[in-house]
This record gives structure tokens, C-alpha cells and sequence, in this order.
């Protein structure tokens, strides 16, 4: 990135998450990270001490005015408060959201966008950051571009893409990635409740994911509910708990209306 004259350097709000992962990338892209924010300042320090100088902060009062670059790894919830609290502080700020508007920065700087990574992440677990996809959207051609050649530095996947799209993407992530786990949450507590554990699954949720990267999973589905075997599905339930139950009962009713709507 090319700063403005005085400003250099990264900010980065939040210690969650996606924060963890991208201020290190960051760092190794050759931007350094000043400070790292959080209103938990345990959080701030423990991100910081992973990086080279970078001051923790948890008041937004002490928050450099001065930084090329504000990158908002926040709840989605927090990022237009943020932007309003540090109001016409400029640089080019972004954030991290799938499903926020990039116009909620817009009372911090009139040069800001998105810089969106669709994978999931969690702390403590290394990812490989060259692969995941970043789709990016700018304020201008010029502020786009910016944070475009800022995630080829960290990714070789970055696509340009504006919050209508990120907005389908991340619908779609919901269902491929937090719902899924959501059912592998599931599935780990009926077989713990027998007495099993969750391994015995993963050569099934292997070949699962493999069929779905290779073939259309709307092909590859399979199961009770696909071939209508409504004795077995009755059965299944007597070893959920009543909240199992009705989630199995909808995804049931769901599969059956895809694959066999008369029979609904």
C-alpha cells in the first residue's frame, strides 16, 4: 500500500478470531501492526505479544489517528459504532464481514471497504492463509485496488466482489460451514451418549466432503429421507434428545419435499 503522507502502519480492532489470523498475515506481508484493540485488553495483549511492537489498547480514545491502514476484525454488530466513534480519523479502513454493508465505515474515512476471508477460524489452529479466498470491495477504484494488492501479499486467491455477492457468499458459508458443524455437534453427543466417540464418523464425513468438492451434492445425497424409509427414520428417534428430534424431523421434511414431494 502506498500511505498517505504522515500515515503509516496497521490498527487493528478486535482479538477474536478472524483478528488472530489476519494481523499475523498482515505482519508477514510486510504492513506492521501498531496497535491491536479490543475491549478486553487481556485479549488485546495476547495478540499483540504474537507481533512485532504492537501496543495493546482498549479504549478507543487511545487509538492512533495516524495509521495507514484500520482493519475492523469485529461482531458485526460493533463496526458502524466503532467507525462513528473514530469519525473522520481517515486512512483506508475495512472490515472483515460478510454480511455488513461497507458504507458502515464511512464516518471514519472517506477511503474504506471490505477485506473478506471466507474460511473459518479459530484460535490456536494454524491456517494456511495462501489458500483461503479473500473477496474485496472498495470505496473507490483506488481504495479497491489497495486492499486487492494488500490480500495478494497474504493469498493467491482475491476476488473483487460487492456486498451483494459477499452477502450470498457468506449465506452460503451458514449453511456449508455453521450448520454443518452445528450437525457434527450433533452427531458427537448422540454417539457420546452410547458410549462412542465421533471418530467412528470420519471416514463417513471424509468421503462426504469428498463427493461434494467432486459431484453436485444435490446428486450425492443419500439417507433415510432420500429413499423414504419412514420406519427407520421413526426408530432414529428414540435415541435423540426431544431438540434433536425436531431438528431431525425438519431436515427430514426438507430432504423429502427436495427429493420426493409427493410423498410429503
Amino acid at each position: 500500500m502506498m500511505a498517505e503522507s504522515g500515515r503509516h502502519g496497521c490498527v487493528v480492532l478486535g482479538a477474536g478470531n478472524v483478528a488472530c489470523a489476519l494481523a499475523p498475515a498482515l505482519e508477514q506481508a510486510g504492513l506492521a501492526v501498531r496497535q491491536v484493540y479490543s475491549r478486553s485488553l487481556a485479549n488485546a495483549a495476547a495478540l499483540a505479544a504474537r507481533l512485532s511492537g504492537a501496543q495493546a489498547v482498549d479504549s478507543l480514545d487511545a487509538v492512533c489517528r495516524d495509521a495507514e491502514l484500520y482493519l475492523v476484525a469485529l461482531s458485526d454488530n460493533a463496526i458502524a459504532e466503532v467507525a462513528q466513534a473514530m469519525a473522520h480519523t481517515g486512512g483506508v479502513w475495512c472490515h472483515t464481514s460478510g454480511g455488513v454493508a461497507m458504507d458502515a465505515l464511512a464516518p471514519a474515512t472517506a477511503s474504506y471497504g471490505v477485506f473478506y476471508p471466507l474460511q473459518t477460524f479459530s484460535k490456536g489452529r494454524p491456517v494456511d492463509m495462501a489458500a483461503v479466498p479473500f473477496f474485496i470491495e472498495g470505496s473507490s477504484a483506488d481504495t479497491q485496488q489497495l486492499l486487492m494488492d494488500t490480500a495478494r501479499k497474504i493469498s493467491s486467491t482475491v476476488y473483487a466482489a460487492d456486498s451483494r455477492m459477499r452477502l450470498r457468499l457468506h449465506a452460503a458459508a451458514v449453511f456449508a460451514c455453521n450448520f454443518v458443524n452445528f450437525m457434527w455437534t450433533n452427531a458427537d453427543d448422540i454417539l457420546r451418549s452410547g458410549g462412542l466417540p465421533l471418530s467412528v464418523l470420519h471416514p463417513l464425513v471424509k468421503e462426504t466432503l469428498a463427493k461434494a468438492m467432486t459431484m453436485p451434492p444435490r446428486d450425492a445425497q443419500t439417507g433415510p429421507a432420500r429413499r423414504g424409509d419412514t420406519v427407520v427414520m421413526q426408530r432414529h428417534k428414540q435415541v435423540m434428545t426431544p431438540e434433536q428430534s425436531r431438528i431431525y424431523e425438519f431436515l427430514t421434511h426438507a430432504i423429502i419435499a427436495e427429493y420426493n414431494p409427493d410423498a410429503g
